[in-house]
């Protein structure tokens, strides 16, 4: 369940064309993406979310991998890779640079929180990444999805995928909550997942609650997209 208290209205895969120009900027002048100490600025720190903890995961001094591609490629069924691949804050496409963090906050009992991932993309790519979202969602609404056991995470999947509300992020966005859970048994977990692509830039948006739907703070969606404008 994302928090969109002032972005409802749009169908969620429809591109805000308008403020293409201004995302595009966000782009390397050679028109290939960010390099990661580019994108590395671009992230969210404690000040621009007061409130909450930020812990880097990757980027930000932390390695960057492009191994999880490998995995994302091999899910099952194939039809729902994109749907897997945004829930663990990926994608199919190879990038030039990733940065994804842990925000928490201080201050709810309840430890509101999203994982938050920048990725840059040469421009094609950013929008092949939206396209493939948008073309899985339909058909994985009944599909446990997960990689092939050769590859690592095997034990982690998705299943019950189901587009979300609309919003007008940036210049196009798709969301979708979905189940998280693991083969090896326990507890399944709700999970919420907003995609918004801003210029060759993807933000992707996560929250997971066993106790509660799960919600990401709109705080923390505007504050960084307010970065990447």
């Amino acid at each position: 369940m994302l928090a969109l208290t002032s972005a409802c209205g749009r169908d969620s895969g429809e591109a805000a064309g308008s403020s293409e120009g201004s995302g595009s900027s966000r782009t390397s002048a050679d028109g290939t993406g960010l390099a990661q100490k580019e994108l590395d600025g671009l992230a969210l720190t404690a000040r621009d979310v007061d409130g909450y903890t930020v812990n880097a995961v990757t980027g930000q001094g932390e390695p960057v991998t492009h191994d999880d591609l490998a995995t994302y490629r091999a899910v099952t069924p194939a039809p729902c890779r994109a749907v897997y691949a945004a829930a663990q804050l990926g994608s199919l496409q190879d990038f030039t640079a990733r940065v994804s963090q842990d925000i928490v906050s201080t201050s709810d009992d309840l430890g509101q929180h999203a994982s938050v991932s920048l990725t840059s993309y040469a421009p094609a790519h950013a929008r092949t990444v939206m396209t493939e979202l948008r073309a899985a969602l339909p058909k994985c609404a009944t599909a446990e999805m997960r990689p092939s056991a050769a590859n690592p995470g095997a034990g982690l999947g998705y299943s019950d995928a189901r587009p979300g509300p609309g919003s007008d992020y940036g210049d196009e966005a798709l969301a979708f909550d979905a189940t998280q859970f693991v083969s090896s048994g326990g507890p399944s977990i709700p999970v919420t997942v907003l995609v918004v692509r801003k210029g060759s830039t993807i933000a992707t948006f996560t929250s997971l609650n066993p106790f509660q739907p799960p919600i990401i703070p709109v705080d923390i969606i505007e504050a960084q997209l307010k970065k990447l404008a």
